[in-house]
């Protein structure tokens, strides 16, 4: 199912004159499939009024960059590329787009899962104390992108992989890919979020597809609260009873704590109960629940 799409008016092509922060931008959300406006205003404009991003976003939609998506009337609105704006970028080397990638759509039954990944994105990203970071979405991923060209991409070096091709991945990806620098030293992390509870077979087919597809990164699994975080601790405890590699990369933790502490102080708690080596004085007591990203009474005007 679809999203209703709100009557907008793009031009044909979207103009040329975009500057540099105006493509990084578009780029961004491209990467997540979309940005909702609450999103969009805490990803580059936190310092300013809400009312500011949406003056971003209408001008970006009115210049045929970006077309509005909203299933209710008082609801968060979804913004994605418009096809002039994916060919753009594709002609000057900041994505890769192939013909067996269609457009980016929203799915109505995974949306919410989807904004608080990407929340909790944006939260590492502005708030983590890591450097170099570099992210992969499962957007990403199942369109087949791979990490040395995202980073290439970023950097500017975008033009040799013009003739790269994507190919649709059609196995399980988790939720997120990023590399990033902490104390001077690269860590790797893949980051699954849980926000129905998992049952058996979910829980085997993530467990086959972190340990076999990310050998050696962390394994960040998020759940929607703390009780469902205990539960799902325990139930892949009892998974790996029978294969004891690499336990200590597991870590749980729960949404609220992710999506408003820095990285390096949510309490990351591996299988045997002690915090992963880069945790540093982790906030155990209770954190005040922000609504969800897309929740809040803010007036929309874009």
């Amino acid at each position: 199912m679809k999203m209703r799409l709100e009557p907008t008016l793009p031009k044909p092509e979207p103009a040329p004159a975009l500057k540099p922060v105006g493509v990084d931008t578009l780029a961004y959300i491209h990467s997540n499939k979309f940005i909702t406006t609450r999103l969009f205003h805490r990803k580059f404009y936190p310092q300013n009024a809400f009312w500011t991003a949406c003056r971003h976003l209408r001008a970006l939609v009115e210049k045929g960059y970006l077309f509005k998506a909203r299933n209710l009337p008082n609801e968060d609105a979804f913004y994605c590329l418009t096809r002039p704006a994916l060919r753009y970028l594709s002609g000057i080397g900041r994505i890769l787009i192939s013909p067996e990638i269609r457009s980016p759509h929203i799915n109505l039954f995974e949306r919410e899962h989807d904004k608080r990944v990407l929340t909790m994105r944006i939260q590492i990203e502005e708030d983590g104390g890591l450097s170099g970071m570099t992210w992969l979405s499962d957007y990403e991923m199942r369109c087949g992108l791979k990490l040395d060209w995202k980073k290439a991409l970023d950097e500017g070096r975008g033009w040799p992989l013009a003739g790269a091709k994507l190919h649709r991945v059609h196995q399980r990806t988790p939720d997120g890919f990023f590399e990033a620098g902490i104390g001077g030293r690269v860590y790797a992390f893949v980051l699954e979020y849980e926000h129905t509870p998992y049952n058996r077979d979910k829980m085997a087919a993530m467990i086959l597809n972190l340990t076999r597809d990310f050998p050696t990164a962390f394994r960040l699994v998020v759940s929607r609260d703390k009780a469902h975080a205990i539960r799902l601790m325990n139930g892949l405890e009892t998974f790996l009873k029978g294969d004891p590699r690499h336990r200590d990369l597991w870590a749980f933790s729960f949404f609220e704590k992710v999506a408003h502490l820095p990285f390096s102080r949510v309490p990351w708690v591996r299988l045997d109960g002690a915090y992963l080596p880069f945790v540093k004085d982790p906030i155990l007591k209770a954190v005040k629940a922000d609504p969800p990203a897309g929740d809040q009474p803010a007036q929309e005007t874009a």
